[in-house]
């Protein structure tokens, strides 16, 4: 069952035998009560990384001629796990895009068949290192290949850097700087004048919103309101009674212990996918690697 922030505030004030109130704005402990509330569910959240936070998002565009590649990542996105840009060009065809990775000695294959119709393809997220090795490879003579620059003003440490692209072809890799520019190697001119917004799809995780208004509900799962529940039931009374909630204390373990059991068949594989295989591992042409962004996660 889910409860607004009201009614969590009214259940640990009754609990704790204090006043009961008809907003969380009616006391001065019922206030401190719904910001304890807050606290313990961004604790939850920043602790264990939930599903229902996960979405599909597009990243900000830098609209700028002289920046074609330069986009942003939105600043409520604190993950992504995974990227793709549509790729309307008709006569691309799938093994002229993304099948070699990042070894750009390697010539494609051209396809003998029919161009494969406008849709969405993978973009290799890479390290500041591998990024910035594989684009001063290209070879600023050649016609299809151009350059900006890029003005990094993060933490008071402001810098101009050159990063060089190719500007007739479908965007195959990229990076992410200061947990917030994400740099292409590449771009189609003949299909926009810059990356746009609306081409990119990617997965990841949303900061979740707050109100502190009367019937806010949280975001999380009915099974997880509990355990916010007796969390911060289990602080308000060591913080405004100065005495611990053993029972409070003992069910946030329990909660404790299903969120991450749950965490874990949901995002574990499953018994046949953990033998072992001797193929060809997935993802080895045109796949993505996984990073964090913002907040208390590290970029790879």
């Amino acid at each position: 069952m889910k409860y607004t922030l009201l009614e969590m505030t009214q259940d640990i004030l009754s609990g704790m035998s204090s006043d009961e109130v008809n907003s969380i704005s009616d006391s001065p402990e019922s206030l401190q009560v719904a910001a304890i509330i807050k606290q313990k569910y961004f604790d939850i959240i920043n602790r264990v990384p939930l599903p229902e936070h996960e979405q599909l998002i597009q990243l900000d565009p830098s609209l700028d001629a002289d920046q074609p590649v330069l986009m942003f990542v939105p600043s409520v996105v604190s993950d992504i796990k995974w990227l793709k840009y549509f790729d309307s060009n008709v006569l691309d065809s799938s093994d002229s895009t993304n099948n070699h990775g990042i070894n750009v000695n390697i010539v494609p294959t051209v396809s003998s068949g029919p161009p494969f119709p406008p849709g969405y393809l993978y973009v290799n997220i890479l390290s500041n290192a591998e990024f910035i090795q594989m684009v001063n490879g290209f070879n600023p003579n050649d016609s299809n290949v151009a350059s900006f620059t890029f003005s990094d003003t993060s933490n008071n440490f402001p810098g101009n850097f050159t990063f060089y692209y190719k500007n007739d072809r479908q965007p195959q890799n990229c990076t992410i700087i200061s947990n917030l520019y994400v740099i292409f190697d590449s771009y189609d001119n003949t299909q926009d004048d810059t990356l746009q917004s609306s081409k990119t799809m990617a997965w990841g995780r949303i900061i979740p919103f707050w109100s502190n208004v009367d019937n806010f509900i949280p975001d999380l799962a009915e099974e997880q309101f509990q355990l916010l529940l007796n969390e911060a039931k289990a602080l308000a009374f060591y913080e405004l009674k100065q005495q611990p909630h053993q029972l409070a204390l003992v069910e946030t373990k329990r909660g404790w212990s299903a969120v991450q059991k749950n965490k874990a068949v949901t995002n574990r594989p499953t018994y046949f996918q953990e033998l072992p295989d001797f193929g060809r591992r997935p993802g080895t042409f045109g796949g993505t690697r996984q990073f964090s962004t913002r907040g208390n996660y590290t970029w790879l």
